[in-house]
């Protein structure tokens, strides 16, 4: 655990006061721009869009990784099971498109939409479309014009430009909301009020909480990067019981390694990357020489065209129960009456 988490993750206690209380007057005016931020969008002194077609954000109010992305995948494949054009929208970090608004294609590179968009794409193929722009009002009324049914925001909770029906709050179910403090003490966004404003609170993990939706990450079988890619259409599967690498750039990196061993795997080294990172080509070669290394599905696709050999996927899926979907068409039904 870095030096940031056991500030931010473990209750305040002696150890932790000495920083917290250097980096109090900075969260005092974190609260103090955000709190006027949201102040003047709901009283009209910022520019707010409104689109025509219903907008669900999927969002949280701590940074780092709590299982946003599987959940919106899981609800857009609901969606398109039910009928309605779902448009993806997405900002893209990271990415560097020619121009904007983007519509990210099975074959779109990495480097110019982002590695979260990707992965919904190749997730989902023709059952979404999606768009990438820095600008999410413009992305926003670029799919209406595509005739998309709804709209699917991944992130952008704080993003009060862009008007939205219903938003879809999602916290990690071991780490919780930290210590509870604003950033930079802790690490939320806003404060824990905002779990109240939220159409639907989504726990990633076992809820104690009646009111919140429990949200269980199922991991399925270790496949080569070749198979999951599409570049083979061998079926290559990693047996039980290997001594692996794993690979994670995502913001709780420690939920995936407990995953890889609860799958039965043994973890010789763990290469952590920053949040929507990359390892360098030459370094991932010499480590795949040494184990099979396995990854996120979100970090396969930065690989994908890499070429190396010996890299592995495990893949998870976004379980929730069935009341949890039905709030949400309900809620569609009636926008659409």
């Amino acid at each position: 655990m870095s030096f940031i988490d056991n500030v931010w993750y473990k209750k305040p206690g002696l150890k932790n006061l000495p920083v917290i209380t250097v980096l109090a007057p900075f969260t005092g005016l974190f609260y103090v721009i955000s709190s006027l931020r949201r102040l003047a969008y709901s009283h009209n002194l910022l520019k707010k869009t409104r689109v025509k077609t219903p907008v669900i954000v999927v969002g949280g109010i701590a940074v780092g990784g709590t299982g946003k992305t599987p959940l919106s995948i899981a609800l857009i494949e609901h969606l398109a099971f039910e009928g309605y054009k779902v448009g993806l929208l997405s900002r893209g970090y990271k990415g560097k498109a020619k121009q904007y608004p983007m519509t990210v294609q099975l074959t779109s590179k990495v480097e110019e939409c982002g590695d979260e968009p990707l992965l919904v794409k190749l997730s989902l193929q023709d059952k979404v479309t999606v768009c990438v722009d820095p600008n999410r009002e413009r992305g926003a009324l670029y799919l209406e014009h595509l005739g998309m049914d709804v709209i699917v925001c991944d992130d952008g909770l704080q993003h009060y430009s862009l008007e939205r029906d219903l938003e879809i709050i999602v916290i990690d179910g071991k780490r919780k909301l930290g210590n509870g403090f604003l950033m930079p003490s802790g690490p939320l966004r806003e404060g824990a009020w905002r779990l109240k404003t939220a159409k639907a609170v989504v726990v990633n993990g076992v809820s104690d909480n009646k009111d919140y939706e429990s949200m269980t990450l199922v991991p399925d079988d270790v496949i080569s990067l070749d198979c999951y890619a599409g570049n083979s259409k061998n079926h290559d599967y990693l047996q039980k019981q290997a001594k692996v690498i794993a690979l994670a750039g995502i913001g709780n990196p420690q939920r995936f390694y407990n995953t890889l061993k609860d799958c039965g795997y043994y973890i010789e080294e763990n290469i952590d990357v920053p949040d929507h990172g990359v390892v360098s080509f030459d370094i991932l070669k010499e480590k795949a020489e040494l184990y099979p290394v396995v990854m996120t599905a979100k970090d396969a696709v930065k690989y994908a065209r890499s070429g190396i050999k010996n890299l592995y996927v495990l893949n998870v899926k976004a379980v929730l129960a069935k009341g949890f979907y039905q709030k949400i068409t309900d809620c569609l039904e009636d926008w659409n009456k």
